[in-house]
């Protein structure tokens, strides 16, 4: 009997001490260990980079936004995310050296969740934006009005070249892919060599048309026909977040002109358009920080 309780003694006081030891190693675990910064990729092209985290600074040139009104900030994908609402919206001035001022090609990057957008409003998203022109600006994302029974997004795009004939490219398409009320990562992007546009969902090329693809300095009444080449903005002095600027800054009253009232989070914007392995390693990146 006494060897007994002996044996089941050393047992105790033996996995008591393996205990001890595996719960000091948990502690001493690195927190970071298997996860990838985003940042990591393509970072000599990455010059904007908007955390959302709580605040609305954008991390690359430090910019502080100038107008703040009606923001608020939720539960995102990592750490906090951009919520939207009506009257809501962030305006920052660019500075005078700002690489988001020349773009010739881009890429923008960004978790995005919305509502369906239906009846008036086309909402903008963000907008590299030129204080001479309030509506297009020279980068806009937005979102299109669908019917009341659709149940996915139609995303809209408008980029400017300056001197073209079609100088203004404005790019339509909807996807049963782009679900409403869902985290979804999107990747926007326009290849200023290629003349091509595209759009990746969560690492993956989004299959569109040729119509959506390819996009022209002018028509087909014109041969050759001449591709669009590299963008050429006018006056970029704005990034815009949330709102239609002839409403916000004017006295534009358009009903279709709406607000954003989704979430946004990790909005990332590069000089260049991401190759489909970089579009690949940033989905993947992103989705090792994701909230627990």
């Amino acid at each position: 009997m006494k060897k007994f309780l002996k044996i089941n003694s050393v047992l105790f006081v033996t996995m008591l001490i393996v205990g001890l030891v595996m719960a000091s190693c948990k502690k001493d675990e690195d927190p970071n260990a298997g996860k990838t910064d985003p940042s990591t990729i393509a970072t000599t092209n990455l010059v904007a980079y908007f955390p959302f985290d709580g605040v609305g600074t954008e991390e690359i040139a430090n910019l502080t936004p100038t107008v703040t009104t009606g923001v608020t900030y939720v539960e995102g994908r990592r750490g906090q995310a951009y919520q939207g609402a009506n009257q809501a919206r962030l305006l920052y001035t660019l500075p005078a050296a700002s690489k988001l001022k020349t773009l010739t090609s881009f890429s923008i990057a960004m978790w995005i969740k919305s509502p369906l957008v239906t009846g008036d409003p086309e909402p903008t998203i963000f907008e590299i934006g030129k204080s001479t022109d309030l509506y297009w600006g020279n980068l806009k994302l937005a979102l299109e009005r669908l019917t009341a029974t659709a149940d996915s997004l139609k995303l809209k795009t408008f980029f400017y070249k300056d001197g073209a004939v079609w100088s203004g490219q404005h790019i339509s398409y909807s996807d049963p892919l782009f679900m409403i009320n869902r985290w979804m990562h999107l990747v926007y992007q326009y290849d200023g060599a290629t003349s091509k546009f595209m759009i990746y969902k969560d690492g993956v090329k989004v299959v569109t048309n040729d119509g959506v693809e390819n996009r022209w300095a002018a028509g087909d009444d014109v041969i050759p026909r001449p591709a669009l080449g590299n963008m050429s903005f006018v006056n970029a002095d704005v990034i815009n977040i949330g709102a239609w600027r002839p409403k916000s800054e004017g006295t534009a009253t358009d009903a279709w002109m709406g607000w954003f009232l989704g979430n946004l989070d990790e909005l990332r914007v590069y000089d260049k358009a991401l190759t489909a392995t970089e579009v690949k390693a940033l989905y993947d990146a992103e989705v090792t920080q994701l909230n627990e």
